[in-house]
């Protein structure tokens, strides 16, 4: 069996809905952090929650 084969038998397992799952992944693991990082009301959350950690990140802070 190629390697062509191969590809376009994954493909059509996944069908639409592996495209949809991988889109939403990304989003939800990647992007939604980020963006929400961006925001100052919670960027001071953070900061807030930091100091009352009883431990220490290393680069935090």
């Amino acid at each position: 069996m190629t390697k062509e084969v191969k590809e376009n038998k994954l493909l059509k397992k996944s069908g639409k809905w592996g495209a949809i799952l991988g889109i939403t992944w990304i989003g939800l693991n990647i992007v939604i952090p980020l963006v929400l990082l961006r925001i100052p009301a919670v960027q001071k959350i953070l900061v807030v929650l930091e100091t009352k950690l009883p431990f220490d990140i290393p680069g935090v802070g």
